[in-house]
């Protein structure tokens, strides 16, 4: 495929869907809507999950990205999760071991893309969580420093699990930063005043932000088609409507071979048959252009489709190509034992195969190989004693019941298309997995009709293991033929949104328009879920009759309650273009509920949606509607309140509606409308610059447009001039309304212009106009434009003889050609001219400065080396300033910039560079920072200190092993807590240099932020320095922190907390902790608000007591406030948004999650829970913590493999004290029981004999003769 220059974009996914595990397809459409960014605002970012279908592009966007930031010269690495094990130098097929470690010895910053969650998790529940606490282990202490993007399909991701697995393994806090520069004088202070770095976190403050790959919009696929060859992109577009194949299309990898199948045969089929014939393509395209055999397509297909089911039935992803010592890696050759090495390399170069990567390949697309791996599936069928061995691979029991084996579930929605009965028996277990993928709509008629039933009753049971289903795919079985059922099931569940979701996506996929009066009624009804309105809205306006359009419409506007801007947004998204239609949306705008800050709904898009399906013809009737819209949108525009009185008159409320409002007006000027010239263009287009100038409208795109259009038309060009100083004279009422030059409107930029060509023109105005300031104002425009144009003579002759005749202005043309200087100006000149020699002076004397001061170190460098009369721990002139040239202007993350002392060379040569070293060498040792512990103010910089750190880092920076006298580390010592962000990089080898001193002056600033931090906020010293940036001090100081813990109490919750952090990393028995914490529980001088974290650190290593413990103080109602207590135990054991709690996860069992989520449910009532989803932007609660942890007691427990898990899960469906979670934990158990059972990973050795031997089993009905043949 050759290169598409697509830019693509990604959606924020809002805040509610970002915390809670639910099924993304459910809402996915919705979430496209709103603001769209790009690579350039995600690789500023550190920690990033993104979500796409397959074949949507992101593995591609990853490697590029990384591909990208290597070309910039910076460290980038793409790596695919599951490759990531105790071999971490393998895994990188972008980047290298050498680049890694050389970032991680370094100090600056690095970018990793892991590819994928979804592939990973095919091999085992728990393997992302090993892959990611391996990757998490390498960086461990740089993972400040390295941004991480992880790229999932969306079922994959867990939302509350994952994301909680990330934040602990891998936490970022945004690095301080200060700015360089300050006190201008020897000895005075940095600018001490830290700003956060930005992380582009969200409301709560979250560093880990979940994205959504946007897909291909439609002017995505009008420039992928055209670039891929189709010369009638309109009739291919057309084509994909019809065939309801643009949901397909939306998605690179198969909007490719949509196209070809098009540039092939001119029209479209099913999905099966697309892929199909795209897979026959690309094994058809001929290896001799690479010097390789051919090969016939019957043996390719053949041996493709072993592969494929290789892949999935070891859940080994590569494929190792012939000659290479790839080592996990699937062997084409001992599988394909007919075939040649040639042949083999042949075969693994088509299109099927990505490119090859360290002498392995893969799979393009892994629908494609779960298609071929079906059909391989499939020819078992044909094959004396076939079917019984593949029922033996895909019925298997469990626990008392059939269930599917995971690992080869997603092959089941292409098998049960071959053979009918592996169909019968797979959809009666299990009527969902027609619609996880595959191509529902080749299914015969009556299964399908059986299948919808059952589908739609699963629907609408809460328990319905549908929950995370793609409900896209369950529209793949529309077809017209079952309108008459859907009709029947919509009458049937008209008051269930989430059938209604469904089913009236099967009406406008299918284009059953006998349903669309049924949904109307829906879609008009404001009491009713807002996806089941929009799916009906839809409907009615892509299926139903103009009529019934029409009809709803108005009804949405006679409703009494505002209208949702989503639905609007909808209607207008999908609505044809009719002449009827313009005055529904401008009655409906005047209706919309009011718009929620940071809410996405993408009405604008929508409505310009709408604008742009109108046609550019010049008759007037197509030109009727545009008109009625212009009219309409400049009136809302104009609306009070404006964005700034008396400047920028434009409606607050409706400024959104510009986009669409210019839309028009480039849609009629386009084709030269004689409309383009009314007042409402002419105010539109006026009003445009206004809003980008006040509030940074984005409509470069139409700028970029609209711009040459109206300067290309002279008559609409010098009509918007004139409106435009019309309308300035009428916004200037306190000035008098008088406007006689042009400036007050050329400074915003508008679309109009004048070059030489137009010269002419606006010296004819200066005679034409009536009005005397017109005159003037034309005057002020034909002499900019001669003046614009290096004033040739000829003009200013016509100047001259356009004002002949008329006093004022030939006055006012001298004036121009030869401007009287007023007071007031002569004043402005003489103030600037003295302001200019003033600077000039300033300037000199700086450069003569500058020049004096280099020609002087350079003279002396040993009065830089040793500066005569300084006292000891004081920096001279000289320092100062060498040290303010190396760190430049700025802001810095560490207060060592000004080490880099080569930097100094090229300007001052090496003898003074060196004597900048060999001083900061000195004065480090001279100087004696101060420590809080001691009573120091730790707010005030001094140069000095600064200086000082620069000497330190270059001694002992690049230094493993340090060599320092016993007094020197003590001195060197008293810097380490005076970094920015954590520690000195050279303080991990001067430590374990020498750890007694290390560990002694360490301990005393942590004991002295434990006794003398207040008890209502953090005091950010050197506790979270440890847990952030110094994990290997963990050890040292987990014992210390311990034994201080025995008799005291932390002075506040965020010291406990890192306190925790770091004894658990010290390596501290669990059982020291439990005690410590079963006593601080026991202790009535612990502080209440601490006990429910105490409780947890019990909990995690003995549950047992702790449990029965808790559960006691509980029910007791020891507490004051026991659901409050409970919140903050769960919070303590399994973290929040905002921290995380590590654990030793000797709860993680299925007899004790049980208990605690009984007892939590019972504390903590479903009943009060905050529902969040739909609700806008919020800032996160502990009780929205809470609610989290809880639910995540049942994913823990749902992940622990085995019988016990499961009969814990059935016994909550047994006593759940919510009646209405019962059948859900029934549903849960099944799950479970599924999952257990799944196939195990087949060695490839298993894999080549079961080949071998299924291979040589006869055909059904084939002769001996004919079978020893193939």
């Amino acid at each position: 495929m050759s290169h598409v220059p697509l830019a693509r974009k990604f959606s924020l996914v809002p805040e509610p869907y970002q915390r809670e595990d639910i099924g993304f397809d459910e809402i996915w459409a919705g979430l496209q809507h709103g603001e769209r960014l790009g690579w350039d605002t995600l690789v500023q970012q550190y920690r990033v999950v993104i979500l796409a279908d397959a074949g949507a592009g992101k593995t591609h966007e990853l490697r590029s990205s990384a591909e990208r930031i290597i070309a910039e010269g910076k460290p980038a690495f793409f790596i695919r999760i599951e490759d990531i094990d105790e071999d971490f130098a393998a895994a990188f097929e972008i980047g290298s071991e050498d680049v890694f470690n050389s970032w991680l010895n370094g100090t600056g910053e690095a970018w990793f893309f892991l590819d994928s969650v979804d592939e990973i998790r095919l091999s085992e529940q728990r393997a992302f969580e090993t892959a990611i606490n391996a990757f998490a282990t390498r960086i461990l202490d740089a993972r400040q420093r390295a941004h991480i993007y992880i790229s999932s399909r969306p079922y994959a991701w867990r939302t509350a699990l994952d994301r909680t697995l990330i934040e602990r393994v891998l936490p970022f806090e945004r690095r301080l930063l200060e700015a360089t520069g300050g006190d201008d004088e020897v000895g005075g202070e940095t600018n001490s005043a830290q700003s956060a770095e930005d992380s582009n976190g969200g409301p709560d403050g979250a560093a880990l932000k979940l994205y959504m790959l946007a897909a291909l919009d439609d002017l995505d696929i009008r420039q992928f088609a055209y670039h891929q060859g189709v010369s009638d992109v309109d009739a291919f577009l057309t084509s994909l409507e019809r065939g309801a194949l643009l949901p397909i299309a939306r998605l690179p990898f198969d909007l490719q071979d949509l196209i070809a199948a098009w540039l092939e045969k001119g029209t479209l089929g099913a999905r099966l048959a697309v892929l199909q014939s795209g897979i026959c393509r690309q094994l058809t395209q001929d290896p001799s252009i690479l010097g390789l055999p051919s090969l016939s397509l019957e043996r390719s297909l053949d041996a493709v489709r072993l592969l494929a089911m290789a892949v999935v039935l070891t859940g080994i992803s590569s494929i190792r190509l012939p000659g290479s010592r790839a080592r996990e890696a699937i062997d084409a050759e001992a599988l394909l034992q007919r075939w040649s090495a040639a042949e083999v390399g042949a075969l693994l170069t088509t299109g099927v195969f990505g490119d090859p990567i360290y002498g392995e390949v893969r799979f393009r697309h892994r629908e494609v190989r779960e298609l071929l791996a079906a059909e391989w599936a499939a020819s078992l069928i044909d094959r004396v004693g076939g079917r019984a061995q593949l029922d033996l691979l895909i019925f298997r029991s469990q626990y008392g019941q059939e269930v599917l084996p995971p690992r080869l579930r997603p092959l089941l929605p292409w098998l049960i298309l071959f053979d009918a009965e592996t169909r019968d028996r797979v959809l009666a277990l299990n009527p969902e997995i027609a619609a996880e993928g595959g191509d529902a709509s080749q299914l015969p008629l009556e299964v399908r009709q059986t299948l919808l039933t059952k589908l739609i009753e699963q629907v609408v049971t809460p328990t319905s293991p549908l929950r995370g289903l793609d409900n896209s795919a369950i529209a793949r079985i529309a077809q017209r033929d079952l309108e008459g059922q859907v009709l029947a099931l919509l009458k049937q569940h008209h008051d269930n949104d989430d059938a209604i979701f469904v089913l009236g996506r099967l009406v406008w996929q299918g284009e059953m328009a006998g349903c669309v009066d049924t949904l109307s009624a829906i879609a008009a009804d404001p009491l009713r879920g807002i996806y089941s309105r929009i799916v009906s809205v839809r409907a009615v306006a892509t299926v139903g009759s103009p009529k019934q359009l029409h009809c709803l419409w108005r009804q949405l506007n006679a409703g009494l309650l505002p209208l949702p801007r989503r639905l609007l947004a909808e209607l207008a998204d999908q609505s044809p273009a009719n002449e009827n239609l313009p005055a529904l949306l401008l009655d409906s705008i005047q209706l919309l509920e009011q718009r929620q800050e940071f809410e996405g709904t993408g009405l604008t898009g929508a409505v310009c949606s709408f604008v742009g399906r109108f046609p550019k013809n010049s008759s007037e009737a197509n030109e009727a509607p545009l008109v009625a819209l212009a009219v309409g949108f400049r009136e809302f525009l104009s609306l009070q309140p404006h964005i700034e009185r008396g400047e920028c008159r434009i409606s607050k409320e409706f400024q959104w509606l510009m986009k669409p409002a210019l839309l028009v007006a480039e849609r009629l000027i386009a084709v030269k409308s004689p409309a383009a010239l009314s007042d409402p263009i002419l105010a539109i287009l006026a009003a445009a610059p206004e809003l980008r100038y006040w509030r940074s409208h984005n409509d470069d795109d139409l700028k970029s447009t609209l711009g040459p259009l109206v300067q290309g038309w002279d008559e609409l060009n010098d009509a918007l001039f004139w409106w435009t100083v019309s309308e300035c004279r009428q916004s200037k009422p306190p000035r008098g309304g008088v406007v006689v030059d042009d400036w007050p409107i050329t400074w915003l930029g508008h679309f109009w212009a004048f070059d030489t060509a137009s010269f002419s023109r606006t010296l004819a105005w200066i005679r034409e106009r009536k009005l005397g300031d017109d005159r003037l104002v034309a005057l002020a425009r034909a002499f900019r434009t001669y003046a614009e144009n290096d004033r040739p003579a000829d003009w200013a002759s016509q100047l001259r003889e356009a004002v002949e005749g008329d006093p004022i202005l030939t006055s006012a043309l001298e004036a121009k050609l030869n401007p009287p200087v007023s007071q007031d100006a002569l004043d402005y000149q003489q103030r600037e001219k003295q302001r200019r020699r003033k600077r000039n002076i300033r300037d000199r004397k700086h450069a003569v400065s500058r020049a004096g001061f280099v020609s002087d170190v350079i003279a002396n460098p040993d009065d830089v080396r040793s500066p005569p009369g300084l006292k000891p721990g004081e920096i001279s002139g000289a320092q100062y300033h060498l040290l303010r040239i190396i760190e430049g202007e700025g802001l810095r993350s560490t207060r060592a910039q000004g080490a880099d002392w080569e930097r100094l060379v090229p300007e001052f040569g090496i003898e003074v560079a060196t004597a900048y070293r060999d001083a900061a060498l000195a004065h480090w040792r001279a100087f004696k920072p101060g420590l809080r512990s001691e009573g120091a103010n730790t707010n005030s910089i001094p140069y000095a200190l600064v200086f000082a750190m620069a000497g330190l880092d270059i001694e002992l920076g690049d230094i493993p092993t340090p060599t320092l006298e016993r007094g020197e580390v003590r001195r060197a010592l008293r810097y380490a807590t005076w970094e920015l962000n954590g520690f000195p990089r050279w303080l991990e080898a001067l430590y374990r240099a020498w750890p007694k001193i290390g560990r002694d002056f360490i301990w005393k600033e942590v004991e002295w932020e434990l006794s003398n931090s207040r008890f209502d906020q953090p005091s950010h010293y050197i506790l979270s320095d440890i847990v952030y940036y110094g994990s290997w001090l963990h050890a040292e100081i987990g014992p210390l922190i311990y034994s201080w813990l025995k008799s005291e109490h932390p002075p506040n919750d965020d010291c406990l907390r890192n306190c925790r952090t770091i004894i658990m990393g010290s390596g501290i028995l669990p059982a020291d902790l439990a005690t410590l914490a079963r006593l601080k529980v026991a202790d009535p001088s612990t502080p209440l608000g601490q006990l429910p974290t105490w409780f947890a650190m019990w909990a995690d290593y003995e549950p047992a007591t702790a449990i029965v413990a808790l559960n006691n103080l509980l029910t007791a109602g020891a507490p004051t406030e026991p659901t409050s207590f409970a919140l903050e135990f769960l919070v303590g054991l399994l973290g929040g948004r905002r921290e995380n709690s590590p654990v030793f996860g000797s709860f993680r069992t299925p007899t004790f999650l049980k208990e605690l989520y009984l007892l939590m449910h019972r504390t903590i009532p479903v009943a009060e829970d905050i529902d969040r989803v739909g609700k806008g932007v919020y800032s996160p609660t502990l009780r929205d913590d809470a609610q989290d942890a809880r639910e995540r007691l049942l994913g823990l427990l749902h992940e622990i493999p085995g019988e016990l898990t499961y009969r814990a899960i059935l016994e909550l469906a047994e006593i759940h004290p919510e009646p209405r979670f019962r059948d859900y934990m029934r549903t849960r158990a099944a799950r479970h029981a599924v999952n257990d059972d799944d196939v195990h990973p087949w060695t490839l050795s298993q894999l080549a004999e079961q080949a071998r031997r299924l291979s040589a089993l006869p055909r059904v009905g084939a002769t001996e003769a004919g079978d020893a043949k193939d």
